[in-house]
């Protein structure tokens, strides 16, 4: 045998012993991961696995007062309704309706016949800016039911113990023409009132111009 074929011998030899080294290697790592597989299965056979948290997850309401503020330009100022301050401290009713049908409204204000859908904090407002924040606040009932509650405080803080704020939040509630009735929820709290409202007119968008 030459040089040439006998390099040639080895060469084969060596390749093949390559392969037999790489199939052993093969078989090794399976039979460490089999063993692991079967480790690890044998380790969690007594853990239960943890059901998931949050697919039930229903989210609190939330029930926190509205605080709105008013609208920034002067063309939406000019569409609310406002009421001229009074100096007279007048004695307004703990309630009032409107619409013929008084008795009915202020007796289902009272028994919680209607869903209160919003209600709103009045205090520290000034008379101006409180009537800015009802005039929204309005329309936020409007847009979700009829009934909302006004919180604006006896009057016991302010100057003289004459409460300013009750009796102009009232007074604009009698004039408003939106505004059906009122009535105080609590006999021992005057210090605020349940509004029944108008209910919105929904637009027909298919409807037929006249």
């Amino acid at each position: 045998m030459n040089f040439q074929d006998a390099l040639k011998d080895l060469g084969k030899q060596a390749r093949e012993a390559a392969k037999l080294r790489e199939q052993a290697e093969q078989e090794a790592k399976k039979i460490q991961q089999e063993q692991a597989d079967v480790d690890f299965a044998a380790l969690m056979k007594d853990v239960t696995p943890l059901k998931n948290a949050h697919a039930n997850y229903v989210p609190p309401r939330d029930t926190s007062p509205i605080k709105l503020r008013p609208k920034d330009t002067e063309s939406d100022k000019e569409n609310h309704f406002y009421i001229g301050e009074s100096g007279v401290i007048l004695d307004i009713p703990d309630t009032f309706s409107k619409n013929g049908q008084g008795a009915n409204d202020i007796k289902r204000l009272l028994n919680g016949h209607y869903e209160v859908v919003a209600d709103v904090d009045l205090h520290g407002y000034t008379q101006e800016y409180a009537q800015e924040v009802l005039n929204e606040f309005i329309e936020f009932v409007q847009k979700r039911g009829v009934c909302g509650e006004i919180v604006h405080g006896s009057g016991l803080g302010s100057s003289g113990y004459k409460p300013v704020l009750k009796t102009m939040v009232r007074r604009w509630l009698m004039q408003h023409p939106d505004v059906l009735a009122y009535a105080q929820p609590s006999k021992n709290n005057d210090g605020a009132v349940r509004i029944l409202v108008k209910r919105q007119r929904r637009i027909d968008p298919f409807a037929e111009e006249k």
